[in-house]
């Protein structure tokens, strides 16, 4: 008897302390108001779809600087790393030899010549015969050919730059004697690169040449190079169903590098769509929902459908229209019904 007595009395307690806090609870929840939250605002924004593709940089033009004759270096006219233009002078070789062929190939050619005008003047006075001149017309074609064969072995030690670009690293020195084939230095167009990279046959609709695309480097990852599709192939490849494409990436600073690794980005798609916060957006039971806050500040939850993710942001194909206040920031302090203000946006695009 005695022990029910003390059970009621301490249900009787406990009970009493209960509805004192809650009571206190109720009491506190009132005199706090509304929940401060932070509030996005539902707008259409357009949406890029990309494509992403890896590919190496290469030089559009790119060559390796030799001799085509044995001899000696006599001078080197560049410096490691500058910037030449078509035609540049790089080295001379040694070419006595041949500048004394020359002048003595154009001794003979004026003594042709004036052998040919004297035997001339003989012709039209009937004392020579005419295939006499016949004959030196014939000494002054060789004479010329001689100068020319001259000038071209002169040409053959200048060696010059082919075409406009970058000089790489020396691998000659003054003195040294050049063989045919051997590397003196290297020489690359690089203000603007050529990329190739392949994609399976699945985005053959989304790329075309002219097309527009933007490439980043690891070495350089808050800047985007511009570029453009120029050429895909002809044919899928057996193996891989993929086809191989060919662009070229605006380098005019030359801040990119032959045999960089590119990431490419191709927008394959532009469209007007709603983007929302991803940080808004919670899940229950593998459905997606939002806090939608109506006119009178109160927390509705709404089941929307996502699409699309970018940096940060997720699309919204069903459940929101524009206009409409959403809890961005706070979400775990409010539940439907939550009576709330709204705190200044702290979210920004890309963050």
């Amino acid at each position: 008897m005695i022990r029910n007595v003390l059970i009621i009395t301490a249900l009787t307690i406990i009970a009493a302390i209960t509805w004192r806090f809650l009571s206190s609870d109720a009491s506190q929840s009132r005199d706090r108001g509304p929940t401060p939250v932070v509030l996005h605002s539902v707008t259409t924004k357009p949406l890029e779809q990309t494509i992403e593709a890896i590919g190496s940089a290469r030089a559009q033009e790119s060559v390796t600087i030799t001799g085509s004759v044995t001899e000696k270096i006599e001078s080197i006219h560049f410096q490691q790393g500058q910037k030449v233009d078509k035609g540049t002078l790089l080295v001379s070789l040694n070419s006595e030899e041949e500048e004394a062929q020359l002048k003595a190939a154009r001794v003979n050619l004026s003594e042709q010549k004036r052998e040919y005008k004297r035997i001339e003047n003989l012709v039209k006075q009937k004392s020579v015969s005419a295939s006499e001149l016949d004959r030196l017309q014939s000494s002054i074609d060789l004479a010329n050919a001689r100068i020319k064969e001259a000038q071209a072995k002169i040409a053959d030690r200048r060696i010059r730059a082919p075409f406009s670009g970058q000089l790489g690293l020396r691998f000659v020195s003054p003195g040294a004697l050049l063989s045919p084939g051997d590397s003196i230095t290297t020489l690359d167009k690089i203000d603007q690169l050529e990329v190739e990279f392949e994609m399976a046959e699945t985005y053959l609709p989304y790329i075309q040449p002219n097309q527009s695309l933007n490439a980043i480097s690891n070495a350089y990852p808050k800047l985007n190079f511009n570029g453009q599709i120029k050429t895909l192939d002809s044919r899928i490849d057996n193996t891989t169903r993929s086809i191989r494409v060919r662009a070229t990436i605006d380098n005019q600073d030359q801040k990119l590098k032959p045999g960089m690794m590119l990431v490419l980005r191709i927008i394959s798609e532009q469209r007007q769509a709603i983007m929302i916060p991803e940080e808004a957006i919670f899940m229950r039971a593998k459905q997606h929902y939002v806090y939608i806050v109506d006119k009178n500040m109160v927390v509705n939850e709404r089941a929307i459908k996502v699409g699309l993710r970018t940096r940060g942001e997720v699309e919204v194909i069903e459940g929101l229209k524009d206009g409409e206040q959403i809890v961005h920031q706070g979400l775990l302090k409010v539940r439907p019904g939550s009576q709330v203000e709204a705190q200044v946006e702290t979210w920004r695009e890309g963050a």
